[in-house]
Formats: structure tokens, sequence, C-alpha cells
């Protein structure tokens, strides 16, 4: 049975015109009555009215974004969000964090914490720090309340145009990049309206403080207004989008700068995220061209030979490329230079599991493990055996690696050893429950063993934390139809749809 959900979604659930139209007539009638709404509540009600307008949004975006999926983007994105967001002082949000396949420079905030960060954007900044002081100043609109508030400041003709480009980018109406440029555009004019000088100094104050409290340099973000500033003044037209929608004054940067100087903050207290790097070539290789970004990684490898994470990067391009012979020799080297890196560990063992080369593999481990205290446990006799030692090394040495747990669980699969392979598939999901890599990881597991009703569920859930809220209501129905009706599972899915068609 086929259950590739992205290919039998685009066959089976096409955007329906007349579930569209109502949809946006409700997006423009909630914005419409919004300043009263917003004015006349209480705090609560407020809240619960800003996140009916984000939740409707994000319906509507699903259906024409294409939302990412891959863990090394998404998690990333995530980690990054949940950790910044974690600093807010009793904010009553439930912030949800996606990630765009679109190579340009974006990225955006809805009410009710919804906040979308394009591939473009993660692949161009030049430090983690940069990236932080973008999530920040997002949060910081939606914990300002600028959509709302912006309200009042609009007439109805602007909203009727909002609402018409909306409506053409949830119909489609051609090619779908052209159906994501018009939903883009239409996020753009929406927040150049919104967000007002007042409100970005708003967010900028914002931003200091709660990327400084999660760890990063304030700074990162007045680097990135510096660079891009620069690129405007050669070429007005190559200003990315994200500064169309945030407007970027000369004045601007220097409050920034002088409120960073002013505050006096000491050092962040550095905490860890790892990923960055990788992240940042993945959106790369989903929105450039290949043939460049191997250049630049040869270049790296060809400058510092000795850089273990510079052949890191390359096993990697390679493995993601499908060239798994120069995958495994790359990420072979970086092991052998830097073993105390788990993710050198962890992907060698994937290109060995995906590779059909079980003599070859077997002299590779030889090489990687030479040095290696768990080099005795080694045993020649196949690649399976070999990469299960590697997969078991990285999540000795870092427990929660739900990434490894989910490779680990396909190389079980593999073995047709589906008890062990259920089980870390369900692992990953305690160390990491919003991992749609993981969900669909499971779902396809359930699928191949004939379980359709849990696999519907878990594909529903990959779909739900990837953003694509369409596919994920279809996909719960189908499960709620297989499964019995009073088994968790369908319990759980009927809560899924109650909450998606709210």
């Amino acid at each position: 049975m086929n259950l590739n959900p992205g290919s039998r979604f685009q066959k089976k659930i096409p955007i329906q015109p007349l579930r569209a139209f109502p949809a946006v007539l409700l997006f423009l009638h909630l914005i419409l009555s919004g300043c009263a709404y917003y004015h006349d509540r209480t705090p609560a009600t407020r809240i619960n009215y800003e996140d009916k307008v984000g939740h409707e949004f994000a319906m509507e975006a699903s259906g024409v974004l294409r939302l990412m999926d891959e863990p090394e983007v998404l998690d990333f994105v995530k980690a990054l969000g949940h950790r910044i967001g974690g600093e807010l002082d009793g904010s009553r949000i439930q912030y949800r964090f996606f990630a765009v396949r679109d190579p340009v420079m974006n990225a955006f905030a809805v009410p009710g914490g919804y906040i979308y960060m394009y591939a473009g954007l993660l692949a161009r900044v030049g430090s983690v720090d940069e990236l932080a002081g973008v999530m920040a100043h997002e949060i910081g609109h939606v914990e300002g309340n600028h959509f709302i508030r912006g309200q009042k400041k609009l007439d109805v003709t602007n909203m009727a145009v909002i609402a018409a480009t909306i409506l053409a980018g949830v119909l489609g109406g051609g090619e779908s990049a052209a159906a994501v440029g018009t939903l883009a555009q239409a996020t753009q004019i929406s927040a150049s309206l919104y967000y007002s000088r007042e409100f970005e100094r708003e967010a900028d104050r914002t931003s200091i403080r709660l990327a400084h409290k999660a760890g990063f340099y304030p700074e990162g973000i007045t680097s990135m207004f510096d660079t891009f500033h620069a690129q405007s003044r050669l070429n007005a037209s190559e200003l990315p989008p994200y500064f169309s929608t945030h407007p970027l004054p000369v004045e601007r940067i220097y409050e920034v700068q002088s409120w960073i100087g002013a505050i006096q903050l000491p050092p962040p207290g550095r905490r860890e995220i790892r990923g960055f790097d990788l992240a940042r070539l993945t959106a790369r290789l989903r929105t450039e061209n290949d043939d460049k970004i191997l250049e630049e990684l040869l270049a790296g490898t060809g400058k510092a030979p000795k850089n273990a994470h510079a052949q890191f990067l390359l096993g990697y391009f390679y493995l993601k490329r499908g060239d798994l012979p120069l995958a495994q020799v790359h990420l072979e080297k970086a092991l052998r230079m830097d073993g105390s890196v788990n993710e050198h560990a962890l992907y060698l063992a994937r290109a060995l599991q995906l590779s059909g080369q079980v003599e070859e593999a077997g002299d590779l481990y030889e090489k990687v493990l030479r040095r290696d205290p768990v080099r005795r446990a080694v045993q020649s006799s196949g690649r399976v055996k070999e990469a299960e030692i590697l997969l078991r090394r990285v999540m000795q040495r870092e427990p929660e690696n739900s990434l490894a747990e989910v490779f680990y669980a396909d190389l079980k699969a593999q073995t047709d050893n589906w008890d062990q392979a259920l089980h870390h598939y369900r692992k990953a999901l305690v160390l990491a429950p919003d991992s749609s890599f993981a969900h669909l990881s499971l779902g396809m597991a359930y699928g191949r063993q004939g379980e359709i009703g849990k696999s519907y569920y878990e594909l529903g859930l990959a779909d739900k934390c990837a953003g694509r809220y369409l596919k994920a209501l279809y996909y719960f129905n189908k499960a709620v139809k297989l499964l019995p009706h009073k088994s968790r599972e369908a319990q759980a899915a009927r809560e899924e749809i109650a909450w998606l068609e709210e």
C-alpha cells in the first residue's frame, strides 16, 4: 500500500474552493472585528481571539506554503524557537515554529504564536546569533500584540485586498511556486501594514533582552542589519523580503546598537544549541544550486584538510545527494579526526546503512574505529552489525538524541526486527514528541506491518508537527474510520480533528 503522504494527498485531497472561500471570509471577518474585540475583552479572551486568527491563517497557509519536515532544519528551528520562547516571563501563548522551503530571505509571525522561518533566511545568515535575533524579534511582535493593535489603522479596502490575495494563493491559480509567491506577497502586505515603526522598535527592544537571556549575543541582529543594509545600498532591488516587511532605516540600526550599549549586558550565559551548521547546509541544499555548494565545501576542505568539521559537512553533502561512497570517505575522515562529535558517527552509520557494500563497510569500520575503545566489540561480519555498533555508541553518549533513535529503528526494520524497531521509534517520540520525522517514520513502519489505522494516525501527527494542517486533517479522518472506536489513538485522532476544525 502506498503510504507516501505527499503523493497521495496531492491526488485525493486538492484544496477545494468551497472550503477555502468561507475560511477566508471568516479570516476577513475576524480581522475587521479585531479592533473592537481586542479592546473590549479580557486578556484571556483576546488571546483566544488571536489564536483563532493565527489558526485560520495556518490552516490556509498549510495548503500553499511548501513546509519542510527534514529534521536537520525543522527540529533545529523548533529547538531555537523554544529556547528563546522559554525565556518569556508569564507568557500564555503556545508557540509553534515551522520551516518554509523557499529561497527568499524571510520570516514572519502571526497572532497566536505561529512563526514561519524561511529556508532562504536560514541558508544565508552568518551565525546562530543572527538567526536568534530574528526569532526573538518575531516573538516580540507576537508578545506585543502588534497584529491586533495595528487593526485600528486599517480600513476595509486594505483588508479586502489582503483577503483577496490570500484567497488567490489558497486556490492556487497556476503553478505551486506562483501560489507560494502570492501568499508570501499577502504576508508581506499585511506585515508592512500592521508593523509600524513603533512596533518594530518594541520588537527590537524585546529581541535584545530575550536573545541575551536565551544565551545568544544580541549583537547578532545588528550584524545582520549591517550586512543587508550595505547590500541594499549597492542594489536596492536585492533587499531581502524580510526587510520589506520589517523596514530597515539607518536610524533603526543605530538605535539597536545604542540600546545594546546602554543597557551594558554581560556576556550571555552561552548554552550550546547543536545543529546550526547542519541546518544551514540542509537549507542551502533545498534552495540553492548543488554545484555551487559543492565548490564551496571542496574549497573548505582544501584550505583545511585536517579540519574534521569541514570533512563532515562535505560527507553530509554527499550523503544527502545520494553519493554513498564519497559520503563514507569524508564522514570516516571526520570521525577519525574527531571521534568526540556524535554526528560524525551518526551520519557515517547512516551512510553505511544505506549502502549495499557489505564487504567495503567492514574495511571502512576498521579505519573508523582504529583508535576507538569499542573497537574490540566490532565484528567485521557485515555492514548492518557495524552500523548498529556505531549507533549504539551515539545513543550511549547522548541518550536524548531522537534522530539517532529513528536511525537505529530503521536499522532494526531493515533486518525485520520489528519489535525492536517499533520500540526505538516510540523512544524517539518520548525524547522529541514534536518531531515530524519520528512520527512519519513510525507511521511508515505501522503501514509496513499492516496496522493502517495507526499508520494514518502517526502520519497525521507528522503533518501537524510540520504545519501541514490540511493533510493532517485528512489523515486523522482516515485513522478514525479504521481504528477501534474506543482505542487511545482513535480518541486522540478525534481530538486532533476537533482542534483543526475549530
